[in-house]
């Protein structure tokens, strides 16, 4: 094996302290999270330029070392699509490590594929064809076989290889200072954190929902999403989208008429009927002006259709001459809020605004014009 495995705390320690030096750690993790509410870590993998490791949290009690590790200001921390590892490190060890860099996220703004995964990244950068044999692995199981630890290492092997080559050609291409804002708002706590004003609106069929019927979904949720963190479950364990939809909608009064919605059972209601009742009942205080509200269905005029068909132009002459494909930089309904005067847009910040966002508003505003000449369209 060219990795060592870690499962105790003094191997933790002796390690940490022997890459301590390094300039980069390429992350990632392994977790289950079907039967939780956070995700359950199972392995930790780590590589630096000199050593590379597969660390069981299972058998360690004391992750102070990692902790140091991650918070080490002059190691640079090297992920692929990162956030949900990002949000179990928080969770789990009250910290982040930063700084940091993503590899999808560069490959997007260097015109690969929008979302580029792991493996068809390593493929083109490397050369290399993964094996994707234990993709299904249980990773709560002990022991695992070198076979799945080998191919858990490999989601850190190329990390540092692809992000030199990543980081050399932003910077050549002038891109590396556009990508900063967007690694440093993934080293932010307050990014992960939920928001509970807007737990209703990931409900399924939330949509036919609004007034009285919204208020109490969104009431719902909020119980469910703290009993969910309480109890460690996942949400659908502790009451389903569908059955929140129809008790939001007819909003049951006493327990027989809860037991006439959607599919919950004889037992469910005997033992959480009267919390529901209460939350529906407590929902039922709120001021109409403090409702939660479906978002308006933008519908623009033709006139401002027609501004937004020519600015969907300009996006693809732009994102064709930066190299770098349309979906990764912003979409149709961003487009069309644009046009109707919104600007607290991810296209209107950061590396988006850069590159194309700032045209965009440029032709709004009157500052520059399309162009059609020798079979090409243009703007100045």
């Amino acid at each position: 094996m060219d990795y060592i495995y870690i499962d105790n705390n003094q191997k933790l320690a002796d390690f940490c302290q022997q890459v301590s030096h390094c300039q980069y750690c390429a992350l990632d993790t392994e977790f289950v999270r079907e039967k939780t509410y956070f995700p359950v870590l199972a392995l930790v993998q780590l590589a630096t330029e000199t050593q590379q490791a597969c660390i069981d949290p299972l058998a360690i009690s004391d992750f102070a070392p990692l902790i140091a590790l991650f918070e080490n200001p002059a190691m640079l921390k090297i992920l692929h699509s990162p956030s949900q590892d990002l949000e179990l490190f928080l969770h789990d060890f009250n910290s982040l490590p930063q700084p940091l860099f993503d590899t999808q996220l560069a490959a997007a703004v260097l015109g690969y594929a929008n979302q580029i995964g792991y493996a068809d990244l390593v493929q083109r950068l490397c050369g290399v064809q993964l094996d994707k044999k234990h993709t299904r692995a249980n990773w709560a199981r002990r022991p695992l076989s070198e076979g799945e630890l080998d191919y858990a290492m490999d989601d850190v092997r190329y990390l540092i290889e692809m992000q030199q080559k990543l980081s050399g050609e932003l910077q050549q291409r002038g891109r590396l200072d556009w990508v900063q804002a967007d690694f440093e708002r993934m080293t932010r706590a307050e990014t992960y954190t939920v928001d509970e004003t807007r737990l209703w609106k990931r409900l399924k069929g939330v949509q036919r929902l609004k007034g009285k019927a919204l208020n109490n979904a969104d009431q719902l949720c909020r119980w469910r999403e703290q009993v969910a963190i309480d109890k460690n479950r996942p949400r659908r364990w502790i009451i389903k989208d569908e059955d929140i939809v129809d008790i939001a909608r007819f909003a049951p009064s006493s327990h027989k008429e809860l037991g006439q919605i959607g599919n919950l059972g004889v037992d469910y209601i005997k033992k959480n009927g009267d919390t529901i009742l209460r939350v529906l009942n407590e929902a039922a205080q709120i001021d109409p002006e403090h409702y939660p509200r479906q978002d308006d269905i933008l519908k623009l005029s033709n006139q401002q259709q027609a501004v937004a068909d020519c600015l969907m132009a300009m996006c693809r002459v732009i994102c064709e001459e930066n190299d770098i494909s349309l979906a990764s930089v912003t979409t149709k309904k961003e487009i069309d809020l644009l046009v109707s005067g919104e600007r607290d847009l991810n296209l209107c910040s950061g590396w988006r605004h850069e590159m194309l966002g700032r045209h965009l508003v440029a032709f709004v505003d009157g500052e520059i014009q399309l162009q059609f000449s020798n079979g090409r369209l243009a703007y100045h």
